[in-house]
């Protein structure tokens, strides 16, 4: 039999040893608590990181912009680089959700607004339009307001945003050089008026891209952290770009690249000194000038516009009473979209109709008034005032006034000239726009704000 001493000893050194293995299991659980908070902080700080494919992404549809429209043959533009884009920017929305959609704009909002109302309008007003505008439509709901959206959200990476630039300014550079040295070149009518484009694409347009990565490398070249072997690089670049331009004889593109390289004249944070600053602008404005006087289709076209004899070359003026006329008959909701076509190409342009070719509006207020009367009008352009008033905001950011420089040219060529709705160009300035007020709000310590 066990003595009473001998039984109490054991029951302490029993209670010892629970007691430390307590004390041991409580040390291995807060450990392993540790550990997997870590791992989780690790993983969600991972799902906040830019992956492969959403560098891809972004760089290559910003490299693509003035190749969109090349497809491989026979394959009924079907598979080409937009379709490409498209898979790219889905694989880095699936692999990085919170990384591409994790902040949504509310100007993005009423944009996608119009879009579903231009499809129901259409259904209702226009159905036996469809071919006509379904496919613009499913455009900018399947492509451009994404793209737009996903701009937004990367660009709220630092290093996203001067890399983005050169990357459009890359891909039309090659885009120009190209041009130049005439592979993929086709003359515009026949080259009755000189000018030329390049894979077959809409000369206007393609003139536009042009005058847009004029505006972007004027505002690279003027960046305080634009390193000097770049900024050097610049002047060859604006020169061929510049060449590329006057080819086409788009006077859009000319108007885009004057305005825009005239907004970036203030100086902000962002920009060099004042000195350096306007040494640059005149540098790039004298090569700009020269190429203009030594191809002078655009001069020619702008002066076409200046007399006062409206000639079947100057067919621009003649639109405007005719789509007003259009908005007139249905002035709330407009009579659907694409269904002024026939009327304003027969009374505006009646040689086109004799070939069945049919012409749009070059006047945005109007073509917006024309499709989707006041209603439409009215939601487009809150969206437009809201990025507009963004591209202002931003001018204290790391862009400067670049996203003003282009969204402002680009709403005063729809006011006269042009209708950039379905551009990519206009969709990439309104995602730097939208984006760049919430680096300024980052660089005071505020959280992002919705536009």
């Amino acid at each position: 039999m066990r003595s009473p001493d001998h039984v109490a000893s054991t029951m302490h050194t029993t209670q010892n040893i629970e007691t430390y293995n307590g004390q041991a299991s409580t040390r291995i659980f807060s450990a392993g608590s540790q550990s997997v908070g870590s791992i989780r902080g690790a993983s969600k700080l991972e799902s906040l990181c830019p992956n492969g494919w959403v560098r891809s992404a972004f760089y290559l549809s910003l490299v693509a912009i003035p190749f969109l429209q090349l497809y491989l043959p026979g394959t009924g533009e079907r598979l080409g680089v937009k379709r490409v884009i498209q898979a790219l920017l889905l694989a880095a929305i699936l692999s990085r959700p919170r990384v591409c959609l994790r902040l949504l704009p509310v100007a993005l909002c009423w944009f996608l607004a119009y879009c579903c109302l231009r499809i129901i309008f259409g259904l209702w007003l226009a159905p036996e339009y469809s071919r006509l505008w379904w496919p613009d439509s499913l455009e900018l709901l399947e492509f451009l307001l994404p793209w737009a959206w996903f701009i937004f959200n990367l660009l709220h990476y630092p290093r996203f945003r001067e890399a983005g630039l050169w990357a459009f300014v890359a891909g039309v550079s090659l885009c120009a050089a190209l041009h130049v040295v005439g592979i993929g070149v086709t003359d515009v009518d026949n080259g009755a008026e000189g000018r030329s484009t390049i894979f077959g694409q809409n000369a206007n347009e393609i003139g536009e891209t042009y005058g847009v990565a004029l505006v972007a490398l004027v505002a690279l070249g003027l960046f305080r952290e634009t390193k000097q072997p770049l900024r050097l690089l610049i002047f060859p670049l604006a020169l061929l770009t510049a060449m590329a331009l006057a080819n086409t004889g788009s006077r859009t593109g000319a108007l885009l690249s004057s305005l825009g390289i005239l907004t970036l004249l203030p100086q902000t944070r962002a920009f060099v000194p004042r000195t350096k600053r306007y040494l640059i602008l005149l540098l790039v404005t004298l090569v700009f000038a020269g190429v203009m006087y030594q191809v002078p289709t655009v001069l020619k076209r702008f002066s076409s516009v200046a007399s006062s004899d409206v000639t079947q070359e100057e067919a621009r003026a003649r639109m405007v009473p005719v789509l007003w006329e259009i908005f007139l008959r249905s002035p709330i909701y407009g009579s659907g979209p694409e269904q002024y076509q026939y009327e304003l190409t027969r009374r505006a342009m009646p040689y086109l109709a004799d070939k069945q070719q049919l012409i749009n509006a070059h006047n945005m207020p109007l073509f917006l008034l024309a499709e989707m009367g006041i209603v439409g009008s009215v939601i487009f352009g809150v969206g437009l005032l809201k990025a507009l008033a963004a591209a202002w905001r931003s001018r204290l950011g790391s862009c400067g006034l670049l996203p003003l420089a282009w969204l402002l040219p680009m709403s005063v060529a729809g006011l006269t000239i042009s209708c950039p709705v379905f551009s990519p160009l206009m969709w990439l300035a309104i995602g730097y726009a939208l984006a760049c007020p919430d680096q300024v709000r980052q660089q005071i310590g505020l959280r992002p704000a919705l536009n």
